[in-house]
């Protein structure tokens, strides 16, 4: 403890000593949530756990002792970048607090001497460095060297994570030069992920007993892209080629033998995107296509997401998006001979709660105000990309000086449901499971409306509310007894600042 806090403030010392010999440069945002959700379990009278549908590894949610969840959340990100000269710049990205588990009430001390009710203490708010990164420009092009946000496109494979309300960041260890010649842009670079349990190949579990391979996970990217702003047209291509390796965990539960699991990844990405703009209307579009190999099982996939937007007066805007995302085919043996799901970034949201909330991990943990429970295995309320459906949303908004209303509506089926005699994927185990019945494919359909107040450039304050009616593929538990689903209710509040 003691060491975290000495960084703390060796870091502030650095950054103090040098915003006095160089320009030192402020930005960052800062948020706080109240979140309502009624009905979690998407079965009214559900507040207790039945053990044989939860056993039948369905889509069965099982209660917490309570029909309805409320909770509120708290982030502040802060980003100092320091201009060392005209060529080079220092930039970086601090978190106080965490976007995903930044809960208000999580930090009451853990021993029972400690305890007081009357005040909370930041046990789970320490500042992070989440990006750092140097960035020298030169004849050809900006270098950049270190942990840096990844982006391409409309957000479906790489999303930065710069929006007031993005909880997920895609970021690197990256070596990679931006260069643009005219309207032509060119990118490559070399991006790391993970380096494993050791540096001299790959330890294993406790006691780290040696086994064969390493634990790194390599990007090779290279961007192309070209942009016209006098026709309004931006468009481009980004390859990626994903090495893993081959001791790394299991991926989405593919690899079930020794042998499968020995072998890592290797994949490419060809990642389309365009956007054009006529006037009022705007078109864009990204096509991530796959190819390779994961586990030894071959990967082959493809996902669109299409977005059109319509300024029709001055204060009415309409939106449309539509798009995409393959599932897992059932199987009847004990491992796919092809591997074609494919999930979205979660940042790229379609509503309030069907493609955002993940209701099945409300019950828990969330946080550690139990000291008993580990960092690893809290679980996300929010880890619900788009994966395995087709969806269809409509948002329309009404602007005023300082007002903006909006409502918005989305429709899903799924793409891959189980059959009996076969075994199903469960998107949200990431696993495989032997089907006992047949499951619809109706993901249902959510209508969402709210009220966006810009005070100024800096303070905004949000308010949505959302009713979500789960289709009948939520029935499926996998046993005799199909599930019960009713609607579920949200609603959230939000004061956020950016500066």
């Amino acid at each position: 403890m003691r060491q975290k806090y000495f960084l703390i403030f060796a870091s502030v010392l650095f950054f103090s000593y040098f915003s006095e010999a160089l320009e030192l440069d402020w930005s960052g945002q800062f948020r706080t949530e109240a979140h309502y959700v009624l009905n979690y379990a998407l079965d009214s009278s559900n507040i207790t756990v039945n053990a044989a549908q939860e056993a039948g590894k369905g889509y069965y949610i099982s209660g917490g002792g309570s029909n309805k969840a409320t909770f509120q959340t708290l982030f502040l990100k802060l980003r100092p970048k320091i201009i060392v000269n005209d060529n080079i710049y220092l930039k970086s990205e601090w978190w106080v607090s965490d976007p995903i588990y930044g809960f208000f009430g999580s930090g009451v001390p853990y021993t029972v001497d400690q305890r007081q009710y009357y005040s909370t203490q930041s046990r789970g708010s320490l500042i992070s460095a989440q990006r750092l990164w140097a960035e020298f420009l030169s004849d050809i092009g900006t270098f950049q060297v270190g942990r840096a946000p990844l982006h391409w496109g409309l957000g479906v494979v790489w999303s930065q994570g710069d929006g007031l309300w993005d909880r997920y960041e895609s970021t690197g260890d990256v070596i990679r030069l931006v260069s643009k010649f005219g309207s032509f842009s060119f990118n490559p670079a070399l991006i790391k992920y993970s380096q494993g349990n050791n540096i001299g190949g790959a330890a294993g579990v406790l006691p780290y007993a040696p086994v064969a391979g390493d634990g790194t996970v390599m990007d090779y990217s290279l961007m192309l892209k070209y942009e016209n702003p006098d026709e309004d047209f931006e468009g481009g291509v980004h390859f990626v080629k994903r090495i893993a390796g081959s001791v790394q965990d299991r991926f989405l539960g593919i690899g079930t033998t020794a042998a499968q699991a020995a072998v890592g990844m290797n994949f490419n990405i060809w990642d389309l995107y365009a956007q054009k703009k006529f006037s009022r209307i705007k078109l864009a579009g990204e096509v991530p296509i796959t190819s390779g190999q994961i586990a030894g099982i071959e990967y082959s996939s493809y996902a669109i997401a299409l977005e059109a937007g319509w300024k029709i007066t001055d204060s009415w805007d309409l939106a449309l998006r539509a798009g995409q995302a393959p599932g897992q085919q059932n199987i009847t043996t004990a491992a796919p001979d092809k591997y074609k799901i494919f999930y979205f970034n979660p940042n790229y949201r379609l509503g309030l709660i069907m493609f955002n909330y993940q209701l099945a991990n409300f019950q828990g943990p969330n946080t550690q105000n139990n000291p008993a429970t580990a960092a690893d295995t809290l679980l996300s309320p929010f880890d619900n990309p788009i994966t395995n459906a087709n969806y269809l949303n409509m948002d329309l908004a009404f602007h005023l000086s300082r007002w903006s209303f909006h409502s918005n509506w989305t429709f899903a089926q799924a793409k891959d449901v189980a059959a009996p005699g076969y075994s199903f994927y469960n998107t949200w185990k990431k696993q495989y499971f032997p089907a006992i019945g047949t499951q619809s494919r109706a993901l249902g359909w959510e209508m969402d409306y709210g009220a966006i107040f810009q005070w100024d450039e800096a303070f905004q304050f949000q308010f949505d509310f959302g009713f979500f009616f789960p289709g009948s593929f939520y029935k499926f538990s996998n046993t005799a007894t199909e599930n019960t689903t009713s609607t579920v209710i949200a609603g959230v509040a939000n004061v956020g600042l950016t500066f």
